[in-house]
């Protein structure tokens, strides 16, 4: 097994501010990447920046390739449809699950920082937790909907039916057709 890259070692608002300068200049420029290092005091070499710049580019076009993924589906699903049964929300709630999953996984590998992985975890449980009751929510308002209509459609009926002189039977045994009531 390799040794650890050098930039793991880093404070973590220095390798911050590399991933935002790595992902600013397009991945390139390891050279002045490790001579602004340097300049701060630490001794990371060109080839561990490049190892470390390389590794943080694929994620980045994962995740960029993700985004453009989910945005073309939310597209695609409101285009065909005007999403009463929040589909769009399902779907996200899916996608947003995944990418926690992989995340919550990246954590367990990362047992260099077993407090920050810690932390992080605690975030991402809150996130599924309020994804849960995001959809829930939202599952229950189709629900209450659809029996709101559902109401007014038999109210509807019985009103045209009685006006048709039918009889109380069986303009009650279409109500509960209509409502769905066995």
């Amino acid at each position: 097994m390799p040794p650890r890259n050098k930039v793991y070692d880093l404070p973590p608002e220095i390798r911050e501010e590399l991933n935002e300068r790595l992902v600013s200049t397009g991945f390139q420029g390891y050279t002045s990447l490790a001579e602004w290092l340097e300049e701060r005091g630490y001794n990371v070499s060109r080839s561990s920046v490049h190892r470390y710049g390389q590794d943080l580019q694929e994620e980045f076009e994962e995740a960029m390739g993700d985004v453009r993924k989910t945005t073309e589906l939310a597209r695609a699903m409101t285009a065909e449809q005007d999403d009463e049964g929040g589909a769009l929300i399902d779907a996200t709630a899916r996608i947003v699950q995944d990418q926690l999953l992989r995340i919550t996984i990246a954590m367990r590998k990362a047992e260099h920082e077993p407090e920050k992985a810690a932390k992080h975890l605690a975030s991402v449980t809150r996130a599924l937790a309020d994804i849960g009751r995001v959809s829930l929510g939202q599952k229950k308002w189709a629900r209450e909907l659809r029996q709101e209509v559902a109401q007014e459609a038999a109210e509807a009926a019985e009103g045209a039916l009685a006006g048709q002189g039918m009889t109380r039977e069986a303009i009650d045994s279409i109500k509960r057709d209509i409502l769905g009531i066995a």
